[in-house]
């Protein structure tokens, strides 16, 4: 007999979210703790214009896995689709407890936790310096939907582009929806003709994958760099984008638009990492757009 309950987290129907990092204060990068104070805020700020966020880890050394806790606490509205960290580099005891503490969450908070999921770009066709295999991943992703109680909480992988449609096949029967990153940015699109190369690509995966779910798991436009081709960054192309794909919702299923704040960090990759948030590092809004409730 299964001793699975049923989650009440899992958003009904389409939806818009916000990927959410919190290393956007002076200074912070991946594994600086972040205080619960500035979860607090960063929560505060998020769940007024949305009610669902995506995250990219759980490890304590910046006290990711506080998240959860704070927005059942605080924020009880707000879905959390709890991202997992995985890189080849720690493979497999670190990825393992970080698997076993998005399963404890989800256990712990079924009415937030919406999903995990289980690596982001994570493959060798992405530009992770240490790429898992894809045996490993579906291995990782049957490892955590077997510790799950809760019957609801899906469970996923995010793809780049090109390893969904390398990959994209073999694991689709391991996941509960196909979670795919698309930037018309990075194919040089001009912002005149983004949203019709999203809704292009959007409906290509999902013709692929036998009426399985596709939900875009980062889309976005940044502020501020260097052009790329085609692709003007700007505020006014970012506030372009971002209503736009709000409001072609019906077209695009599901998304989540990358991302929350700018993260200073991100200069690392290049001169538009930096400049992807809806609000700026300070958290001020870059531009109105309206609240997706």
């Amino acid at each position: 007999m299964s001793t699975a309950k049923s989650s009440d987290a899992t958003p009904a129907g389409k939806f818009v979210g916000i990927n959410y990092g919190p290393f956007h204060k002076s200074g912070q990068k991946p594994g600086t703790p972040i205080p619960d104070s500035q979860f607090i805020l960063d929560l505060g700020i998020l769940s007024q214009k949305f009610s669902c966020i995506k995250t990219y880890g759980d490890d304590q050394a910046s006290n990711l896995n506080r998240v959860v806790p704070i927005a059942a606490a605080q924020f009880p509205e707000l879905k959390i689709y709890q991202g997992v960290f995985e890189n080849d580099s720690f493979n497999s005891s670190a990825n393992k407890t970080y698997l076993d503490t998005a399963a404890d969450l989800a256990n712990q908070y079924p009415n937030t936790v919406a999903a995990i999921v289980v690596g982001n770009e994570c493959l060798n066709t992405d530009s992770n310096p240490n790429p898992i295999s894809v045996n490993q991943l579906i291995l990782d992703l049957q490892y955590v939907r077997k510790k799950l109680i809760q019957r609801g909480v899906h469970v996923t992988t995010e793809l780049g582009y090109q390893a969904a449609m390398q990959y994209g096949s073999q694991l689709a029967q391991h996941v509960d929806s196909m979670m795919i990153n698309i930037y018309p940015f990075y194919a040089q699109v001009p912002i005149g003709s983004a949203i019709s190369n999203l809704i292009l690509a959007y409906n290509m995966f999902e013709s692929r994958y036998n009426g399985k779910q596709v939900i875009i798991g980062e889309t976005g436009w940044p502020s501020a760099g260097e052009p790329n081709g085609s692709a003007i960054p700007s505020i006014t192309n970012e506030a372009t984008y971002t209503q736009l794909t709000i409001t072609s919702s019906n077209q695009l299923g599901s998304n989540f638009v990358f991302s929350a704040f700018d993260e200073p960090w991100l200069i690392s990759q290049n001169s538009w990492g930096p400049h992807w948030g809806l609000w700026d590092a300070s958290d001020n809004p870059k531009f109105s757009f309206s609240a997706i409730k």
